[in-house]
């Protein structure tokens, strides 16, 4: 192997990122290039400079059939990590979905690096497996703040996939990116005149033009000139000499290993059909020889560099190497080989997706052996990569005559395909099945497959339109209809027909109850809960998400992966049981984190946030509603986003942060724009609150036209925050429509007579009618009430309003004393927006705030901005203390404690955990 040459200033690069790791900063690099460009060489030295530095470094390298052997890509590297390998002994058989497997990793590998920084190094990275990309998406991102360095190599997309699509995600989400060039032309000569060991003459340099730079390829071929006798060397300059050149560099690399013995060429045909590391026995076994018959070709191929011995495996020195010898098969001498391999996989004892990467390639059609192992493939890999399993399956098919055959399968691919988001070929499928005319079962089990994924994708009215056609079809089995009812409940809630939600929640409890259905009867009663919240019917929706609790508990299996614990939450938030809903929440997420459920946890992050918001905790909030939006994009759950983006919008015009605010609203109207549907409470109310915020109270009106004509038989938006009947008041009397204003005070008032038990909605009504009427006798009871809940913000805004109808009745010092009192709480909440406009009032009363809400230039420390939470957890951080040893401590997830460390990081000016403990220390 020739010095490497003409990458100075890559190399420099590298160095930074090795100094900044080692310094217990991580992160993700990406090193883009085509082919020979240079990227394993760059690996290898980054590989030796951190090992000579102390860091520890787990490398691996994917390959082209690794698309259909699940985490592979990333577990293989790990476990080769040195000085030891990374301890994955926890990810144990379970019955959780792909991200509990990605979680258990994440906590490998931070407790790995607490005791020192660690490399990731993997190249050839495009090649990786579908849970492996989901593996980069989740744990590049989790794992920043601790000392984990992940280094990816990969070739240009040239189509689509999950890892290339992961790794471009990770480059937009920040990841540096270094773009490998062409060599240029005086690194070109120096390259050369490495390789002939000799300066190299025109006549070299004309030739070598024709690389395009390509480091590889001109090695291989000025080799390969070398080895035909086509260089001459005299006086220490190479020359080329004979005009029966090889056709291309690529030709060139042909020519050479095609100088080697018959047997050395049977085993790197035989090695290049493997694709991964293989051993000579394999490669004996597929050529019908003995393992000691291709001995003497080990040594020649490596010897001459094509091939390296890695313990009892043999891998090629350069994958370019094993594609020219893959590529010089004829196609029927190459599905043969395959179908050889596959049997040599098959004796070697291999698993099923380890035979069907060979089974696939094979071009052999009615081989029901094969079509078997493809099918225990897909059912193998399915729980974790379903887009792959899909692949599998249909593959399958295609190679089955039989009709009913190809029908099974193909009814088997649309489930799959749903679940791996990929709807509309699960629906085209799915369509293109129905018309084959199924059993009545069958049929009613792919529309509710389609109806469940297009649910989970926000598609409501879509789904609601599987559903019922499914019911209108042939009898359908109770326990089936019991399932679409409970999912057509949920998808109506979407698209505003609380009747029909509750109508299809009923009968999904009933069919569900008397059907053995307890999943049905739980998911049914949870989306009851919510319209009864939607319909003011407080204490019914707590009776109702109780119920669903109560089943899913006693059935346990499928019924308690619906989590209705959620819908508790949330229903006692609506009642101001905080301190109950944050226990049901607490809990509900360890069982999630036990079962393995990560559809569920961007909705707890939303309740948790929405508690969080309720009780004035904004920093906690964000936090919570970050960490929620980040897993429902790695699970593509669309829908999740939008009411996690309204919260993220709302906290962000009260912390008076409006362009970041703006960010999110546009955010929320690109998934609308693809026709995802959520609550208008979520989407309108957001949008409005932004509008009034930046001035536009007539726009904020407009947007608010379905939630204010709604009134009073949805109430659900002063169910989930009482506070926004007065904002809704405020809005209305800006926009000079008091009509409005006075229909919000109505129906605050409804909402607090149904439910005189819970001590926010009288407040709320109070608040909202005194506003209305500039009512301070109403405006004090308001307050009075706040102050025996835990509604911070509403009270704030309570306090705020009646000191400006006190002022304007004359009565100064009580209303100052108001202010002053509200700035102080509202500073502690961070609510800026709030602090900044009673701060205005108390200039315009005469008065300077005594609260320190607004210091000039950056704070007296480091950690001078930082909230409670925020120092408390930098102080955890500090004595060593994990993600998920901080998110046990504190009661929340560990990726909220990863959004808290993201924000700390910004507020300090660090960038890993060493800085931050520095920091606090004072160094």
């Amino acid at each position: 192997m020739t010095a490497l040459v003409g990458r100075d200033i890559e190399l420099a690069r590298l160095r930074d990122v090795l100094r900044a790791t080692a310094g217990g900063t991580g992160g993700c690099l990406v090193i883009t290039g085509p082919p020979g460009i240079g990227k394993t060489r760059l690996l290898a030295e980054m590989i030796r400079h951190g090992s000579a530095a102390g860091l520890a470094v787990a490398s691996g390298q994917a390959i082209e059939l690794d698309r259909v052997a699940p985490l592979k890509t990333v577990v293989s590297a790990l476990r080769e990590a040195r000085p030891r390998p990374v301890d994955l002994s926890g990810l144990r058989e379970h019955q959780g979905d792909r991200l509990w497997y990605v979680e258990r990793i994440g906590e490998a590998l931070e407790e790995y690096a607490a005791a020192g920084p660690l490399l990731v190094v993997v190249d050839d990275a495009h090649w990786t497996d579908e849970f492996s990309a989901l593996a980069l998406r989740v744990l590049v991102p989790r794992l920043s703040s601790s000392p984990v360095r992940w280094v990816l190599a990969r070739r240009p997309a040239a189509t689509p996939s999950p890892a290339h699509e992961a790794i471009d995600w990770l480059v937009r989400e920040g990841a540096e990116q270094l773009s490998l060039a062409p060599l240029d032309e005086a690194a070109v000569g120096a390259l050369c005149s490495n390789v002939l060991g000799a300066e190299a003459d025109a006549t070299v340099l004309a030739l070598a033009a024709e690389g395009h730079g390509n480091p590889f390829l001109l090695e291989q071929y000025f080799t390969a000139l070398q080895a035909a006798g086509q260089i001459l060397v005299a006086e220490g300059v190479a020359s080329v000499v004979g005009a029966d050149l090889p056709a291309d560099f690529r030709a060139a690399a042909i020519e050479r290993l095609y100088g080697l013995s018959p047997q050395a060429i049977r085993l790197l045909q035989a090695g290049s059909v493997f694709g991964r590391p293989f051993t000579v026995h394999a490669a004996a076994q597929l050529w019908g020889l003995r393992a000691v018959e291709l001995l003497t070709a080990v040594d020649e191929a490596v010897a001459t560099g094509v091939l390296r011995a890695r313990g009892a495996t043999l891998t090629f020195a350069h994958d370019l190497l094993r594609q020219a010898i893959y590529d010089d098969l004829s196609g029927p001498v190459r599905a043969a080989m395959h179908g050889e391999a596959a049997d040599v996989v098959r004796q070697a004892g291999g698993t099923p997706p380890e035979i069907a990467e060979h089974l696939l390639l094979d071009g052999q059609t009615g081989d029901d052996g094969a079509v078997q192992v493809l099918r225990a493939a897909a059912e193998e890999v399915a729980d974790r990569a379903p887009s792959t399993a899909a692949d599998l399956i249909l593959r399958a098919r295609d190679r089955l005559g039989d009709p009913d055959g190809r029908l099974r399968l193909s009814v088997a691919a649309v489930g799959l395909l749903a679940s791996a988001g990929r709807l509309p070929e699960a629906r085209e499928l799915g369509e293109a099945a129905l018309r084959h005319g199924l059993d009545a079962e069958t049929e009613a089990t792919v529309l509710l497959g389609l109806a469940e994924a297009l649910k989970h994708a926000g598609q409501n009215q879509v789904c609601v339109d599987y559903v019922r056609r499914a019911l209108a079809g042939s009898p359908v089995p109770p326990a089936v209809r019991a399932r679409l009812h409970a999912v057509e409940a949920h998808a109506l809630l979407y698209v505003h027909d609380l009747p029909g939600a509750e109508q299809a929640g009923a009968e999904a409890d009933r069919l569900g109850t008397a059907h053995d259905e307890p999943a049905a009867s739980a998911f049914g009663s949870a989306a009851r809960s919510v319209v009864a919240q939607a319909q003011g019917r407080l204490a019914d929706a707590v009776a109702h998400a109780r119920h669903a609790v109560q089943v899913a508990d006693r059935a346990g299996g499928a019924a308690l992966h619906r989590h209705p614990r959620i819908w508790l939450g949330g229903a006692l938030t609506a009642v101001d049981r905080f301190a109950e809903a944050e226990e049901v929440i607490a809990v509900g997420r360890h069982e999630a984190d036990e079962l393995g459920t990560a559809w569920s946890q961007p909705l707890w992050a939303y309740y948790n946030a929405s508690l969080a918001t309720a009780r004035g905790r904004l920093d906690d909030a964000v936090a919570e509603a970050e960490a929620g939006i980040r897993i429902a994009q790695q699970l593509s759950a669309w829908q999740l986003c939008l009411p996690l983006l309204g919260m993220l919008t709302r906290v962000a015009v009260a912390r008076a942060q409006m362009p970041v605010a703006r960010e999110h609203l546009r955010a929320m109207q690109r998934l609308l724009d693809e026709g995802i549907t959520s609550a208008p409470e979520d989407v309108g109310w957001s949008f409005a609150v932004f509008q009034a915020a930046d001035g536009q109270p007539e726009a904020a009106l407009a947007t608010l036209e379905e939630i204010h004509h709604a009134l009073p038989g949805r109430l659900l938006l002063f169910a989930n925050d009482p506070g926004a009947a007065a904002d809704l008041v405020r809005v209305a009397l800006r926009a000079k429509e008091p009509a409005v204003a006075g229909a919000a005070v109505d129906a605050a008032r409804a909402l607090a007579e149904l439910n005189p038990a819970v001590p926010s909605l009288p407040a709320a009504a109070a608040h909202a009618e005194g506003l209305l009427k500039r009512d301070a006798v109403a405006l004090r009871d308001a307050v009075d009430r706040y102050r025996a809940t835990p509604r911070t913000l509403a009270r704030i805004s309570a306090m705020e309003d009646l000191a400006v109808v006190e002022h304007d009745a004359g009565h100064r010092s009580g209303a100052v004393e108001l202010l002053e009192d509200a700035v102080a709480e509202a500073t502690t909440c961070g609510a800026r927006r709030a602090v900044e406009r009673m701060e205005r009032r108390l200039r315009r009363f005469g008065v300077r705030s005594r609260v320190k809400s607004s210091p000039g230039g950056a704070p007296a420390t480091p950690l001078g901005g930082l909230t409670a939470t925020e120092l408390a957890i930098t102080r955890m951080v500090a004595q060593g203390m994990s993600n998920r040893e901080i998110a046990e401590k504190r009661g929340c997830s560990p990726h909220t404690v990863d959004s808290h460390l993201r924000n700390i990081f910004q507020k300090v000016g660090v960038n890993s955990r060493v800085a931050l403990t520095n920091a606090l220390h004072g160094k």
